[in-house]
């Protein structure tokens, strides 16, 4: 009788530990379910500037970032949630005139970069970013190249990426070997088939024509710029004496 007994109780006690974890795990779905439709609501937004291509204001840049903000609220660990946050996060450093408001941002955003890429370590466009932000540091330090690296080997015709690595790569260029030199380079020559363009308005920055000039796949962009290069400089008029 008593063996039955206790029987009955294990039964109901494994019944509740069963419907506690199911509703644990309900729970947790819906709120990831939760999160990720806030995400895609943001991403929206984002790929919405993308297609009317000019910079936003703070204010809708902040906005789009709470809804990201909201998402990470349902589940910490969204790395989607993580990364768009980020992204927005080194937006609004460019956006702001405050420079310390501009510094938290850009430290805000290599911290959750480097959270997302706990869970997502083979994305192009985290490691992009994450040696834009440490540029924006001033920390060219080998995480930084390693970032770039990652970056250009997982990501190779990702244009997103390669422009972002571009960008890093030049403004440190003085800083790199020719190995990450030569990488460049492959950048330049991949961006000759589908965009050629942006690539070229990102060398145009640091005016580093020198990359694109011999390449007959820039010469549609470039070939101005290239030909004021090459066009031999003009010669001073001869002198005709004192004056009459």
């Amino acid at each position: 009788m008593v063996s039955s007994v206790q029987e009955a109780a294990n039964i109901r006690v494994s019944c509740w530990l069963l419907a506690t974890l199911l509703a644990i795990l309900w729970i947790q779905s819906a709120q990831l379910g939760l999160s990720g439709l806030l995400v895609e609501k943001a991403q929206r937004e984002v790929d919405r500037w993308s297609v009317v291509a000019r910079p936003q204001p703070m204010r809708e840049a902040s906005r789009v970032a709470g809804y990201f903000s909201e998402g990470l609220g349902y589940a910490p660990g969204n790395p989607w949630a993580l990364e768009g946050l980020a992204a927005l996060d080194l937006a609004r450093m460019r956006l702001s005139k405050d420079p310390a408001e501009a510094l938290a941002f850009t430290k805000d955003a290599r911290v959750r970069i480097h959270e997302a890429l706990h869970q997502r370590p083979t994305s192009p466009f985290l490691w992009a970013n994450l040696a834009l932000a440490k540029l924006y540091l001033d920390e060219l330090d080998e995480e930084f190249f390693t970032a770039l690296r990652h970056a250009d080997e997982l990501g190779p015709w990702e244009p997103g990426s390669q422009q972002t690595v571009l960008f890093a790569s030049l403004a440190a260029w003085e800083s790199l070997n020719p190995a990450q030199k030569r990488a460049v380079g492959a950048i330049v020559e991949r961006g000759e088939v589908r965009n050629s363009l942006k690539i070229f308005e990102i060398l145009k920055i640091y005016r580093r024509f020198d990359l694109v000039c011999a390449r007959a796949g820039y010469d549609a962009v470039a070939g101005v710029e290239c030909r004021k290069i090459s066009a031999p400089p003009k010669s001073d008029p001869p002198k005709t004496g004192g004056r009459r």
